[in-house]
């Protein structure tokens, strides 16, 4: 009896390692298809609002841990007419069936980051120097 239970205890042992490698490559190609995915809805989004407005937002969509999608827009909130565009253009990028289950698709509004002005530098030449390399 007892050399059978150290026998199963050693296969156990031996076979941990591998189970373990297993689980790890099962793991990575779950996380490789959840991004792939990701990055196929994100395109998908994208091109459906561009095709609508041009190039007004640039969407972020994540699968959910449970299933799901989450679709975030920075969007100009100042401007209700263009956020109701970009959100029926998004909105019409999934299909029937993954909009209508409850819970399984958000869309995030934030508000859009404006754009930093920048200055143009000015090249004034040294007094008394020239600035032609001749």
């Amino acid at each position: 009896m007892q050399s059978v239970v150290l026998s199963s205890l050693s296969l156990l042992v031996a076979l941990f390692p591998v189970a373990l490698l297993v689980a790890a490559l099962r793991l990575s190609h779950w996380r490789q298809r959840t991004r792939l995915a990701e990055i196929a809805r994100q395109i998908a989004v994208t091109d459906a609002i561009h095709a609508a407005l041009g190039a007004v937002v640039s969407p972020v969509v994540r699968r959910r841990l449970w299933g799901g999608w989450r679709l975030m827009i920075p969007v100009p909130l100042d401007r209700p007419d263009t956020v109701t565009q970009v959100v029926g253009a998004a909105y019409g990028a999934f299909s029937p069936s993954e909009r209508s289950r409850p819970g399984r698709f958000e869309i995030v509004l934030t508000q859009q980051e404006r754009p930093v002005p920048r200055r143009v530098p000015v090249l004034v030449p040294a007094r008394g120097e020239s600035v032609s390399w001749t």
